[in-house]
C-alpha cells in the first residue's frame, strides 16, 4: 500500500499512526536519504502489517521496498545485475531477471519475480523461527546478510551483542538471525 504525505506529516507522525517504526518506513523507502525529510505530496509505501508479510512476494516491474532490494541482492550473486540495491525495481532489475529466468530452464520468463524465482535464486520461502543461527560467508557484511535476510542490520546486532563493531563480522562467524519483521 501507498501513502502520499500531506502537510505536517512526519515519519515518526506516520509510523503512530500506521502502528510500525521509522526503521520500517526507511526500510520500505530507500529513498529516502533523511529521516527528518519529507514533503507534501511524496509517495511512500507502506510497511506491511504482521499479517500481510510474505517472504517471498510476487515482484514486477514498478514495485519497491527490501523484497525489491532482496531480488537485485540475489541477482547481483548471480553477476547479472550491477545497478544500485535501491529497492526499486526498474529496468535494469527487469533485464536481470529476464536473464536469469532464461537461464534455468524449469521456470517461465515472466518478468515476475514469483516464489518459483526466489527458490530457483536460493531463498527459503518458509517461515523461520524467531531466531537461528548463522554462519557468516567469505565477502559477507551485516548489510548483505539482513538484505538476504529481509530484516534490518539494527535487528541482526539486538540479538548479537558480542559484535562492537557492526563494520567487523568474518567469514566463519556464527551469528543470530532474528525472524522478519
Amino acid at each position: 500500500m501507498i501513502y502520499v504525505v500531506k502537510p505536517g506529516d512526519t515519519l515518526y507522525i506516520l509510523a503512530q499512526r500506521f502502528r510500525t517504526t521509522i526503521n520500517l518506513f526507511l526500510m520500505f523507502n530507500p529513498e529516502i536519504t533523511n529521516p527528518a525529510l519529507i514533503f507534501p505530496g511524496q509517495i511512500l509505501n507502506l510497511p506491511p502489517t504482521g499479517h500481510s508479510f510474505r517472504l517471498c512476494p510476487v515482484l514486477r516491474q514498478g514495485d519497491r521496498g527490501p523484497a525489491v532490494s532482496r531480488i537485485q541482492f540475489l541477482l547481483r550473486q548471480q553477476g547479472l545485475y550491477t545497478g544500485a540495491i535501491d529497492g526499486i525495481y526498474g529496468p535494469l532489475t527487469q533485464r536481470a531477471l529476464v536473464a536469469w529466468q532464461q537461464s534455468v530452464k524449469e521456470i517461465n520468463v515472466t518478468g515476475i519475480v514469483d516464489e518459483e524465482t526466489w527458490v530457483s535464486l536460493g531463498f527459503e520461502c518458509n517461515e523461520r523461527p524467531e531466531i537461528v543461527q548463522y554462519i557468516v560467508r567469505p565477502g559477507s557484511n551485516l548489510f548483505s546478510i539482513a538484505i538476504w535476510f529481509g530484516i534490518t542490520v539494527e535487528s541482526i546486532l539486538q540479538v548479537n551483542p558480542q559484535i562492537t563493531n557492526p563494520n567487523l563480522v568474518y567469514a566463519g562467524q556464527i551469528i543470530n538471525i532474528p525472524a522478519s519483521q
